[in-house]
């Protein structure tokens, strides 16, 4: 396909400009989207298929006794001929925990007792598969020590000034861990060079690996088309499009566990009330907005709660029929109709009002240039209206949104995420956090039990019991943090049932659909495993199966 006349070449692609990547985890700008998967060993992989991770430069851990012990594999080495170290690794999760990241909240020291070991002394109780998922997932090894280290010294002295450089610090010319080494860097493509002294080298019987930089899904949907790429581990592509990529290009899906949400100002006066939420959870035929966007890239919840789709059976599957499904096929006017009215509201001309007479209108907005979202908005707002609601499409720029609507609160309903994404969002505790505290996109939503910096107060809130009778009230914050403490399964499972049960009946964010991640494979000139292997439910499956030696050329 994309390979040169010898094979050594396989063409993936980026929608960065090349010259702007930079690698330092720590700095958000321009961080790297896809190469670092080649040119830094990740401490483990997540694999969806078997709910866990995959050891790889952490061959191994345990938490005991108050630690979390983190056990290297042998052999790996930088590029520049050092070994990869436990100092290496401390280095890196020392500046994640000086930085502000979450291991800082349950870690007080970190230590290398040895070249092999890695050891956080943990500040109190502390949850392991919160530890594992915050220390293990999607952390490359990329700040080695002798060039990052300085940093570390540096927040002892003025820890102000150390954040800001290094959080302003691109670092570009850099010295990989991984299989692969930053070869060439121009305005349309990135070069990745195989190293010989990598203990994966061996895997790969191809030299290079090219990223070209392609602006938006049209461009990659037409080098797809043209034969010009030999992977491309990301990008929306729907069914329409993908059923004219020639008959070699072999689509991979795993569960995004992020997905379109309508996420309420709950400062608003209709979008802010219970009973307007449970209404328009009970309106949407979820169904027909997957079938609108593509059914093959999108899943819809069966319960509308803060839990992925794939994991809900197994955390709540015993007392799932307490849940409300809120009718996952069917709009169920009937039951919206019931709760409306029991909440004072009536309809005057087909159109809802409140006890005021005033309307009920709940725009919807939606970045503009996101196309399966504007599908699913238009359905909803159809959908909506259709019930009797006033509601339109409220189109908008994503530069925008992310950068003052969504964080000044501009919106009464707004599609977001209700997911967090990724393998942690496994993890009901990650998931839960995100729909009741504090939402990734920084929507300041304005829900009392949210943090301050999304609107809230971590306060409590009073929802029907479960049982079916009377009220409780709880504390999400006060909650979660205890199931962050605990390793008790009994203890985990009740604080996991409760909270999922106050995002079933509250709906702080209205789950609608959850995405399906495609990757794409070219097998005309290459060698990959028979589509949905489990060695290829990973983050992302291109850069995964070149290091297992499961993706060879054979041109």
């Amino acid at each position: 396909m994309g390979g040169n006349a010898s094979g050594s070449t396989h063409i993936s692609y980026t929608n960065q400009v090349p010259t702007k990547i930079q690698y330092n985890p720590s700095n958000p700008t321009s961080y790297s989207q896809i190469s670092h998967y080649l040119l830094f060993d990740r401490f483990a992989n997540f694999n969806f298929a078997k709910g866990e991770f995959e050891p790889y430069l952490i061959q191994d851990w345990r938490s005991e006794g108050g630690t979390f012990e983190l056990i290297l594999r042998d052999g790996v080495t930088w590029e520049d001929g050092d070994d990869v170290t436990a100092g290496d690794v401390a280095t890196q999760l020392r500046l994640a925990m000086l930085n502000g990241g979450a291991i800082d909240k349950f870690t007080d020291t970190i230590d290398a007792p040895d070249d092999q070991t890695v050891v956080l002394n943990l500040s109190g109780d502390v949850n392991p598969q919160i530890v594992e998922f915050n220390v293990l997932g999607q952390r490359f090894m990329t700040q080695k020590e002798s060039e990052f280290g300085k940093y570390v010294d540096q927040f002892e002295d003025d820890p102000e000034a150390a954040q800001s450089e290094i959080q302003e610090f691109a670092y570009q010319d850099v010295i990989a861990s991984g299989p692969f080494t930053l070869s060439e860097r121009g305005n349309q493509q990135l070069l990745l060079e195989k190293r010989d002294d990598h203990p994966d080298s061996d895997n790969s019987n191809f030299d290079e690996v090219a990223f070209r930089y392609l602006d938006g899904n049209t461009a990659v949907h037409n080098e797809i088309g043209a034969n010009n790429l030999d992977s491309v581990y990301s990008v929306f592509a729907p069914p329409s499009v993908v059923s004219n990529f020639p008959d070699h290009i072999q689509m991979e899906t795993i569960p995004g566990k992020t997905g379109y949400g309508l996420i309420p100002q709950h400062d608003h006066k209709h979008a802010g009330d219970r009973a307007v939420r449970q209404a328009i959870a009970h309106v949407l035929d979820r169904e027909t907005i997957v079938k609108n966007v593509g059914e093959t890239l999108k899943q819809v919840p069966p319960i509308p709660m803060g839990i992925p789709s794939d994991d809900q059976e197994r955390w709540i599957g015993d007392v799932s029929d307490s849940f409300d499904d809120y009718g996952a096929d069917a709009q169920q006017t009937d039951e919206a109709t019931q709760i409306l009215r029991d909440a004072g509201y009536s309809q005057e001309n087909g159109i809802w009002v409140d006890s005021d007479e005033e309307t009920v209108t709940l725009p919807v907005t939606v970045p503009s240039g996101w196309s399966d979202w504007v599908t699913a908005t238009q359905t909803i707002v159809d959908q909506l209206t259709g019930f009797g609601f006033e509601s339109q499409v409220d189109s908008r720029n994503f530069s925008a949104l992310n950068g003052t609507a969504w964080p000044n609160g501009d919106f009464v309903l707004s599609a977001g995420g209700w997911l967090p994404g990724g393998g942690r969002a496994a993890y009901p505790y990650f998931s839960l956090q995100h729909m009741l505290l504090e939402h990734y996109r920084n929507f300041t939503y304005n829900y009392i039990p949210a943090n301050s910096n999304r609107g809230g107060s971590n306060g409590d809130v009073t929802v029907p019991s479960r049982a079916g009778s009377g009220t409780m009230t709880v504390n999400p914050n006060d909650r979660l943090s205890e199931l962050s403490e605990t390793a008790q399964d009994e203890t985990i499972q009740e604080i996991i049932t409760e909270q999922a049960w106050v995002t079933n009946v509250d709906l702080p964010m209205i789950p609608v659909m959850e995405k399906q991640e495609q990757t794409f494979l070219a097998t005309d000139e290459w060698t990959v495993p028979e589509q949905g292997a489990d060695v290829s439910q990973v983050r992302w499956a291109n850069s995964w199966l070149i290091r297992q030696g499961e993706l060879q050329y054979d041109g």
